[in-house]
């Protein structure tokens, strides 16, 4: 008889489970950073290279292991966390099943390094692949060192599917974050190709925020404090002033392990109700300490995402504790909100969800708005009636209909309206013009952003932007991960005319600006900008130079003010936007231009 089931091999069994535990260099970080918290470390380096595709490092000074420990860790669910069920429930450490560094030896070369306080030499391994290739003792500090080196090498297929080396180091700069707001009691160092990213001391939770987010935090963001029946929420939340367009900075913490909550996210978002700018997001970097037996952490193989046996009464605390640190702050007034309980008694919470309890909801993570989109979402209609004096009118318009209208020098003048036309500015908002076959309106935000994505584009592209040298340069500080974006897009940035010069640590000195920018606009422009590139590239997956040129386009646009603009200034936006190669869309495909014919104006006087 022919069998056909059988036992994997270990070598393939681990691959398998790697594929779960490690997804990119980022999962390898986070598993050997809290390793070393559980190992009692107190003073952790994190070393990368290359977004921790060739290189990644962590030494701390933690409990160390023996010569039998350390060749026991790297096998599949072998673990000192667990000898029975019951202690499932108990749980207050990090990993537990003992897959981590089994999965990351099979898909990397690990070296380990690790001497227990009361030994005078320490043990040192070397794994390729699953396969030990070395075990033997080695003089080293106390504590442990884990190197890993040359991530997925056995796996091609995995490692083509890793992305740019800074987008890996971003998502590395934010496991980092999280780990290290998580335990601000904890000294952490962290490099990045060799050059210091950042140095965090062992401080208060206030004083982490501002170490890992930059100094404008400490002013702006609020406590919270807040404890009923088995729950404690503490920690902050930031001013509506410091909330961006893209999330990011939202941290949930229960019993100090980050978790993901889309339905508890929308909590602390609903608190901020009325407060914030449209599709803006709040910072909040928030604890929740209870009974370890009044949570599941074992749903996810990240350990990210866990259930909560009562979770619409995590959510009504969570809500109320925000609520209650707006109240008790000096810029909003206490009769802006209503107390929380009678509200909460009516049974007026939303439904958790039915599975998991805690999957990220996707309807939060909202994209960005334009302002009113009243123009509708077709395409320019009745294009046909403008220009027919054009002998290239049918082909222009089969393409312009098609939105890849390539304008050329020779057609310029038929694909612009009749400049005998004085355009109506209304409310600095909309431009009004008469054409052929009735009214023309533009959306002046909407096509100063095509006008300006298209020119960033071009000069991405040739580099010819002009800069002026600001009278007071500006020193800027970004975030870890702020930095990582900045350093991706150091030569983009230069291309358009911003020129910047290092000042140590995560701090450039601004020295110029394009004009159009003004010297005021450095710091904002840079934050802004950086949210916008991130949520595009992130959520759009744009190529670089096209996400860079839509952020900045948009970021631009938004603070242009119309309303004092003259005719010829107008003329000027009209030209140059029917110059453009899409001038009825913006880059993110809002509508621009809106023809009302006669018949249509007819219409609205005789009903």
């Amino acid at each position: 008889m022919q069998h056909s089931i059988r036992l994997l091999p270990d070598s393939i069994a681990n691959q398998i489970a790697a594929g779960e535990v490690v997804q990119r260099p980022a999962s390898v970080v986070k598993e050997l950073l809290e390793n070393a918290i559980d190992a009692g470390a107190t003073d952790i380096l994190l070393h990368i290279k290359e977004g921790g595709k060739t290189f990644v490092q962590v030494v701390d000074n933690g409990k160390g292991m023996s010569e039998v420990d350390a060749r026991m860790c790297f096998e599949r669910h072998a673990t000192s966390k667990i000898a029975r069920f019951d202690d499932m429930q108990k749980l207050r450490t990090f990993g537990f099943r003992g897959e981590a560094l089994a999965s990351i030896a099979a898909v990397a070369q690990v070296e380990l390094k690790s001497r227990q306080d009361q030994s005078e030499t320490g043990t040192q391994i070397l794994i390729e692949g699953s396969q030990l290739k070395s075990l033997e003792p080695v003089a080293c500090e106390k504590g442990s060192s884990f190197t890993v080196k040359n991530l997925f090498f056995n796996v091609p297929a995995r490692r083509n599917f890793l992305k740019s080396n800074q987008l890996e180091q971003s998502h590395i700069s934010e496991e980092f974050n999280r780990v290290a707001l998580a335990y601000p009691n904890l000294g952490f160092s962290y490099y990045q190709g060799g050059a210091l990213a950042i140095k965090t001391n062992p401080s208060s939770l206030a004083r982490r925020i501002a170490a890992l987010f930059g100094e404008s935090f400490r002013e702006n963001i609020i406590p919270v404090s807040e404890e009923a029946d088995f729950l404690k929420v503490s920690g902050f939340i930031g001013k509506p002033e410091i909330s961006k367009k893209s999330r990011g900075e939202q941290y949930f913490f229960a019993n100090q392990r980050f978790i993901r909550n889309g339905y508890l996210h929308h909590a602390v978002v609903t608190a901020f109700e009325g407060l914030l700018p449209q599709a803006n997001f709040p910072f909040y970097a928030l604890f929740l300490e209870l009974d370890p037996a009044r949570i599941d952490i074992n749903v996810h193989p990240t350990k990210t995402e866990i259930k909560f046996d009562n979770e619409r009464f995590v959510y009504s605390v969570i809500q109320a504790a925000v609520r209650k640190a707006l109240q008790t702050s000096v810029m909003v007034p206490t009769l802006d909100f209503e107390p929380p309980s009678p509200w909460l008694s009516q049974g007026n919470l939303p439904a958790a969800p039915a599975d998991t309890g805690s999957s990220p909801d996707r309807s939060f993570s909202r994209g960005f708005s334009s302002g009113p989109s009243g123009f509708g979402k077709s395409p320019v209609s009745g294009w046909e009636k403008l220009y027919s004096q054009n002998p290239k009118q049918e082909e222009l318009l089969q393409r312009f209909e098609q939105n890849t209208l390539s304008v050329q020098p020779e057609n310029h003048k038929a694909n612009t309206p009749p400049e005998k036309n004085t355009p109506l500015n209304l409310h600095g908002k909309y431009l009004l013009a008469q054409v052929k076959s009735g009214l023309m309106l533009i959306h002046m935000q909407r096509a100063w952003e095509r006008i300006l994505y298209e020119k960033y584009l071009q000069q991405l592209e040739t580099r010819n932007a002009a800069s002026q040298q600001l009278l007071f340069p500006q020193k800027l500080e970004f975030s870890v991960q702020q930095f990582s974006v900045f350093q991706e897009l150091e030569q983009e940035i230069r291309a358009l005319g911003i020129d910047f010069e290092p000042f140590g640590g995560r701090t450039i000195l601004v020295t110029g600006m394009p004009a159009e920018f003004g010297s005021e606009d450095a710091g904002n422009l840079f934050l802004s900008f950086f949210e916008q590139f991130s949520w595009n590239s992130q959520n759009l997956k744009l190529p670089k130079k096209e996400s860079f040129a839509r952020a900045l386009a948009k970021k631009n646009a938004g603070k242009q003010v119309f309303n004092h603009w003259k005719d010829d200034e107008l003329m000027d936006l009209i030209h140059k936007l029917f110059a453009c190669k899409i001038p009825n869309l913006t880059p993110d495909q809002q509508p621009v231009i809106k023809v009302v014919s006669s018949e249509q104006l007819d219409s609205l006087l005789e009903s």
